[in-house]
């Protein structure tokens, strides 16, 4: 059997989008920017390297097309990121075909979310594979190929590197990434890196260094990267100094970041204007005090509400299309959800669309009961107590007033309140489809599409009345 000289990365994809599954939600695309990390940093020393996401194909097309182009079986180990633990019923799926077709095959699996909380409940979902790396692999990835890998979890900042979106397959397809920081560190009770800290941002003369780069491997196409951060918290000299370095470099580029809506300020938000930024991605949560306090956003909910309102008064100002997150939390009720839609009535000249969803419990039983524990004490109940053990995923009965069903009928109702097919194009249009997925396809999936599914309002249609 001829092996390949590639390193193969996989992010393994889904077998159904992790909210709703239509068809809109299965063109959106993630491109898994931790494992292009890895594959560029073994392409840049000369190991021959290739990133194929899953996305909603199946994982037997996924390994058939590997097989196809020669690039499996390999004399490398088959690199598994699995990104989330919607992803995991992808990757074990994968995981045995793979043994399958070559028993000799190694397997290597990371995606620090799903394999670091406990790789020993991840090892019995995942038999099939030889090693898991628990961490951020980017200072052991060279010895992973080796008979003697490096396990240890060592620092892992940002690196200094610019991404070769090339490795990545069919990456005309795929918005770029830019990795400006990472951690966070702000203490809210659901977030995975409440405890991670802020690292330092990356200069702007780096970014648009990096940008300019990235430009060129899409042979000065019309991009619209992502700048990666948990918590992008530039202050107004740093936007200022993006805008002179773009302009520097003749760069013209569009982008979109997320942040906290208490992280930035009106001042910046100006000056991020000026150096492109049209889309923010805003962790509002909440506008209940109650439910502020309770997922630890902020001490002062007072002050955390002014200061969102000036921050989405000032992206409205400067053309800045803010898309607001909005988490239905555990001990959630009608009155709580109501300060919420009020503040959204509030501002809604300054949303340009909003993410609805009722909060999840990620991660095995080591990790999720200590949060399922703390939701418990507010009246949230699991809806399942064997989903921690069996997929990762616990979803919970909010309390008395929303069940797990009715806080979905919830979300919908209130991303439906705030935006319409248009908005919704707009924003996903900008990051997540494919560079060439036009309006005219929208249309089409809309038209194909049960609209009861649908986180939008679409045009000349109106929700059956079950009453």
């Amino acid at each position: 059997m001829k092996l390949s000289n590639t390193v193969v990365f996989v992010s393994a994809g889904m077998m159904s989008p992790k909210k709703r599954d239509h068809i809109l939600a299965r063109r959106q695309l993630y491109l898994n920017y931790g494992a292009l990390s890895l594959a560029t940093i073994l392409d840049a020393t000369g190991v021959e390297s290739i990133l194929v996401h899953g996305e909603h194909e199946e994982p037997a097309d996924v390994l058939a097309m590997l097989l196809d182009k020669g690039l499996f079986p390999s004399r490398f180990p088959m690199m598994l990121s699995i990104p989330s633990f919607y992803a995991l019923p992808w990757a074990q799926t994968f995981c045995r075909l793979v043994r399958n077709a070559d028993p000799g095959a190694k397997i290597i699996v990371g995606g620090r979310w799903v394999v670091g909380p406990d790789p020993e409940w991840l090892q019995g979902k995942l038999p099939e594979a030889n090693l898991l790396v628990p961490g951020l692999a980017e200072p052991v990835i060279a010895s992973l190929l080796t008979s003697t890998p490096d396990l240890r979890r060592l620092p892992a900042p940002t690196p200094d590197i610019v991404l070769n979106h090339t490795l990545v397959s069919n990456f005309e397809r795929y918005q770029p990434s830019i990795e400006a920081s990472r951690g966070c560190g702000m203490g809210c009770a659901f977030c995975e890196e409440r405890d991670i800290p802020l690292e330092k941002l990356r200069a702007s003369t780096k970014i648009a260094n990096t940008l300019a780069i990235v430009s060129s491997q899409y042979g000065g196409g019309e991009i619209r990267p992502y700048f990666q951060s948990s918590m992008f918290a530039p202050n107004e000299n740093w936007g200022t100094g993006l805008a002179a370095a773009f302009h520097a470099k003749g760069l013209n580029v569009q982008w979109r970041t997320e942040s906290r809506v208490d992280a930035l300020t009106p001042e910046t938000i100006a000056s991020l204007a000026e150096a492109g930024m049209k889309v923010l991605d805003l962790g509002l949560e909440t506008a209940s005090p109650k439910q502020i306090l309770n997922m630890r956003k902020s001490r002062n909910p007072d002050r955390y509400l002014a200061r969102a309102s000036a921050l989405l008064r000032a992206c409205q100002e400067h053309g800045i299309a803010a898309k607001v997150n909005v988490l239905l939390y555990a001990g959630e009720t009608t009155h709580t959800l109501d300060e919420t839609r009020s503040f959204l009535d509030e501002h809604n000249e300054s949303i340009a669309g909003v993410s609805v969803g009722p909060v999840v419990a990620y991660g095995p039983p080591k990790t999720a009961n200590v949060l399922l524990r703390e939701w418990s004490l507010s009246g949230a109940v699991t809806v399942d107590p064997n989903s921690a053990n069996d997929s990762g995923i616990s979803m919970v009965h909010l309390s008395h007033d929303f069940d797990a069903n009715s806080a979905e009928a919830a979300s919908l109702e209130l991303s439906r309140r705030y935006m319409d097919e248009d908005a919704y194009f707009g924003l996903k249009s900008f990051s997540y489809y494919a560079r060439d997925y036009s309006r005219a396809d929208f249309n089409r999936d809309v038209a194909a599409s049960e609209k009861s599914q649908l986180p939008f309002r679409v045009h000349g249609w109106k929700p059956e009345n079950k009453s």
